[in-house]
């Protein structure tokens, strides 16, 4: 029996929903073995890829200076492992025991019930205030001590396991100057190869917000992670200079104080710590003063330095990057530090963007009328 010719359109039709469902299946299944043999290296490739565009001038200067750019990734390398991935490795293992210790000792510290100079007492108009608050928190009293260790737990095992987390990120360390270097050295083709599929999927606007990703990712890797850094290194070297023990574990605190953006006043009290061992020790000499100056051009250097490395290139919400630091670190440990922040200023710079392409059109070389394309770059 002759089958009716209206029913072959339909049986074509159904047998074609079933080729494409079967290479959908294909795809599917091939994407997710990707992602399970990528899955251990995930956080590796997340920070290389941040750290190969947020150094990207620089590769860009090198190769205008005539190196090419295997050899500009070559140079970059050798640097991050000279001051980077060398350091960390030496400093690792007995860095989480440096800051439990400094934990103990600050414990300890207040436990004893230190009584200040008589020099500060004795200030005029706050002297008198400064002794009364200070005798009060040293009160010992039950209710005292419940209050300060609801305080510093938490805070000793945040810093404690930050410690640990970097000593268990070396690995990951390791793979992000890998693929950080296999972008130095074929990042315009990686670049060229996302736009062309971007642009393919989203037209010319999507493949636009590739330079605005860039952006984002350098302004929080500039003003955050670069200011934090310089803080956490100006802050060791000073105490080295000043013979401070432990002066590698109070810069790693410092480190993740100036990060967090909430640790302006913890900073303080790293440095005091300090300057208070050294007035203990030695008395009111020229490094109790060292100390005391250095730590305040530590403290104060964010409010210089955050402006200048950050520009105006990004203006990302407190809020989200205390979001994105904390929330970082819970799902990712110790790269989730930078990691976080930087996931949600792309978000927040993508919806910006896209929010103002509504408004402004798509110009011909990929840009916003209110935001020109970036050209020369990776993407984020």
């Amino acid at each position: 029996m002759q089958e009716p010719d209206d029913a072959r359109p339909a049986t074509a039709g159904t047998a074609s929903l079933m080729e494409k469902f079967a290479l959908l299946l294909l795809f599917s299944l091939l994407l997710a073995g990707v992602y399970l043999v990528l899955k251990p290296f995930m956080l590796g490739l997340a920070f290389g890829a941040i750290l190969a565009v947020a150094a990207w001038p620089l590769r860009t200067w090198l190769v205008g200076k005539g190196l090419p750019g295997a050899v500009a990734a070559g140079l970059m390398l050798t640097l991050l492992l000279v001051f980077v991935l060398v350091p960390v490795a030496l400093m690792a293992p007995g860095l989480a025991l440096g800051v439990k210790q400094l934990a103990e000792q600050g414990m300890d510290w207040i436990s004893a019930a230190p009584q200040l100079p008589g020099w500060l007492t004795g200030l005029p108009l706050a002297g008198v205030k400064i002794a009364e608050t200070w005798n009060g928190l040293l009160a010992q009293t039950p209710e005292t001590k419940a209050m300060l260790m609801s305080y510093i737990q938490p805070l000793r095992q945040f810093l404690t396991e930050a410690a640990l987390g970097l000593a268990a990120s070396i690995l990951d360390i390791s793979v992000a100057l890998i693929v950080a270097t296999s972008f130095w050295a074929r990042g315009d083709r990686i670049a060229a190869v996302l736009r062309d599929s971007l642009a393919r999927l989203g037209g010319p606007q999507l493949a636009a917000l590739t330079g605005v990703a860039a952006g984002a990712t350098r302004g929080v890797f500039y003003g955050i992670v670069g200011t934090a850094a310089v803080q956490g290194l100006l802050m060791a070297v000073g105490l080295l200079i000043a013979g401070v023990p432990g002066a590698a574990a109070l810069g790693f605190v410092t480190l993740i104080f100036a990060i967090s953006q909430l640790g302006a006043v913890l900073i303080n009290v790293v440095w005091a710590g300090a300057a208070w061992w050294i007035y203990s020790t030695s008395g009111m000499g020229a490094g109790f003063w060292f100390v005391v100056g250095w730590g305040l051009m530590v403290t104060v250097s964010d409010n210089l330095l955050k402006p200048l490395l950050i520009g105006s290139s990004l203006k990302l919400p407190l809020m989200l990057v205390i979001l994105g630091v904390f929330g970082g670190f819970v799902s990712f440990g110790f790269l989730g530090l930078f990691i976080g922040p930087t996931l949600l200023a792309v978000a927040f710079e993508l919806l910006a963007a896209w929010r103002q392409s509504k408004a402004a059109p798509v110009d011909r070389q990929g840009g916003t009328a209110g935001r020109p394309a970036r050209t020369g770059e990776p993407a984020a």
